[in-house]
């Protein structure tokens, strides 16, 4: 059952009391008692990974005191790393089966390889998680084809130096490899008996427009319990198997409105599982923040304001996206946001929506230092963090319309504390400050997981999407939907092009004949570059004279 208000202000619950359905209250019972910490660690998994994770954690730290590395620091709760990504760029004459980018450091011993994007391709990203430090950053081909990388294999690389003064984030972007450029003789430097072997995992779908391996179905195991837990047990070894962050259901189709979905701790994609049956796929397109969940949240903000609204890794033009966000995902994009710059060409959010979000923090959190294992996320949850205290110091974008979902279900029979979900008090979920950032809050009688799975909770989420639309006109719709033409093509065509007669071939027609106006100047020219009257400047406009003349009478015309 749910329960709207809807305003910026109206309805706010002054203090962390609401009304509820049927004249039921959900009030604070005096002073509320601190959850105990299973509470909070039953947000992702059972105590068993928890108290595991803290043995791993006392040998980690054994280890290191006898024999020093890199490697086995950043796999340290208690260490601090940084994310690293960016492209490899001008490749050529490469073994594309067999291409990585290793960072090698020298601060314990010589040519320790601390990480492997074992996906490195030219022309594509690369991910990597790694402590302060100075790098070289080698790009390596098995170019013999005798599954070892050794340092005569060594195409291309620069040097990285990690300073976390000059990056307090922990985030770098943009850090971009040019493997036509001349490596230095201190990057080219490798130590003599340099050896790795090939991964020979698997292949990864590759995208014309992603990273290899980012697009993939819900029941992969990349999202399984499994894996989530590592996420916030063991984030570093998350890392090296999801260092992107970003996955999509699907190849892109720029014309989609993009809904990031965005889990809690401990959490994956598959949280989502139930609300995306109910998504218009024709109209848009899901992608997803997979994140390790016990890391530094101000750190996870900043890359996913680098990855979806910098507009320097996925630039979407006149269209806007759509959040939705799960517990303590919430709190990482609302972190997200207070990287915005207001500048020309960030990527533009037209709704926001958390659901069952500690957005005021978790009182369990200052509980976590008393434990075993100290998990930076739980840290920054602390009602009292630095993290907490900082959350909004940026207001939303002006426009943003920001839907409020909370959930008030507690299965348990033993009251203990506060009213809740079973997992996040209402008091934080509607904290006073989310509550005058929202334009619309409405509650259900559902548990923190199970809210995501609530019919009435869904019809809500999906209402808050829908109301965003791609600017294309109707008649531009309905001729995208026709999608393109399956159709042999003989000769050089590009990849974008081939992919563009496949999947919107029929729209490029209905431009081309005029049964449809061009709806910006790139439309413009492609219909001068048809008829003649302009040159062909793009792979997509040469590809389309060329497939126009090989197939004069395809249907649809």
């Amino acid at each position: 059952m749910a329960v709207g208000m809807v305003g910026r202000n109206a309805g706010r619950v002054p203090g962390g009391t609401a009304a509820t359905p049927a004249g039921r209250e959900v009030r604070r019972k005096g002073k509320a008692l601190l959850v105990p910490l299973v509470a909070l660690a039953s947000i992702a998994l059972c105590g068993c990974s928890y108290l595991e994770s803290g043995l791993k954690q006392a040998g980690l730290m054994q280890r290191y005191r006898e024999a020093p590395s890199q490697r086995l620091y950043k796999h340290m709760l208690s260490s601090s790393t940084f994310f690293v990504f960016g492209r490899v760029e001008n490749g050529s004459g490469l073994n594309l089966q067999a291409t990585a980018l290793l960072a090698v450091s020298d601060m314990h011993r010589e040519g320790e390889v601390v990480d492997v994007s074992h996906r490195a391709r030219p022309d594509n990203y690369y991910g990597l998680n790694l402590p302060a430090g100075q790098y070289r950053l080698m790009v390596v081909s098995d170019l013999n084809h005798d599954g070892v990388y050794t340092a005569d294999e060594v195409v291309g690389g620069r040097l990285l130096h990690l300073d976390p003064q000059a990056l307090p984030g922990k985030v770098l972007g943009e850090y971009h490899i040019d493997l036509a450029a001349p490596l230095s003789a201190q990057a080219r430097r490798l130590a003599a008996d340099f050896r790795l072997e090939v991964n020979v995992s698997p292949p990864l779908a590759e995208s014309l427009f992603f990273p290899p391996g980012s697009i993939r179905s819900l029941d992969d195991d990349l999202f399984s319990p499994q894996m989530a837990s590592l996420g916030m047990y063991e984030p570093a070894v998350f890392m090296e198997e999801a260092p992107m962050m970003f996955y999509a259901l699907e190849e892109d189709l720029g014309y989609k409105v993009p809904v990031v979905f965005v889990h809690g701790i401990g959490g994956s994609p598959r949280d989502f599982s139930a609300i995306l049956p109910h998504l218009d796929r024709r109209r848009y397109r899901p992608w997803f923040f997979y994140y390790p969940s016990g890391y530094d949240l101000g750190q996870l903000g900043e890359m996913f304001h680098k990855i979806f609204l910098s507009g320097k890794t996925f630039s979407l033009g006149q269209i806007e996206m759509v959040i939705v966000a799960h517990s303590m995902g919430g709190l990482v994009v609302r972190e997200a946001f207070n990287h915005l710059e207001g500048r020309e060409g960030e990527n533009r959010v037209a709704a926001l929506v958390t659901v069952a979000s500690p957005l005021g923090g978790h009182p369990a959190a200052a509980m976590a230092a008393q434990g075993p294992v100290l998990i930076p996320s739980w840290r920054d949850v602390d009602p009292s963090s630095e993290f907490m205290r900082q959350l909004r110091r940026k207001k939303l974008p002006a426009g943003l319309d920001y839907h409020l979902l909370y959930a008030f279900g507690n299965e348990s029979t033993v009251k203990v504390g506060e009213n809740s979900d079973g997992v996040v008090p209402l008091s934080s979920q509607l904290c006073r400050e989310a509550q005058e950032e929202a334009t619309k809050q409405v509650g259900f009688d559902a548990t923190h997981s199970g809210v995501l799975a609530d019919p009435q909770a869904i019809a809500t989420v999906m209402a808050a999407i829908e109301a965003v639309r791609v600017p294309y006109p109707e008649e531009h719709m309905a001729e995208l939907f026709k999608g393109g033409y399956d159709l042999p093509l003989v000769g050089d065509y590009s990849p974008l092009g081939r992919y563009c007669i496949r999947h919107v071939g029929h729209w490029l027609d209905a431009l081309a004949a005029g049964r449809i106006a061009p709806f910006d100047e790139q439309h413009r020219h492609f219909v001068a570059v048809v008829r003649g009257e302009a040159q062909a400047d793009t792979e997509v406009e040469k590809d389309w004279l060329r497939f126009i003349a090989e197939y004069p009478q395809r249907t649809g015309l």
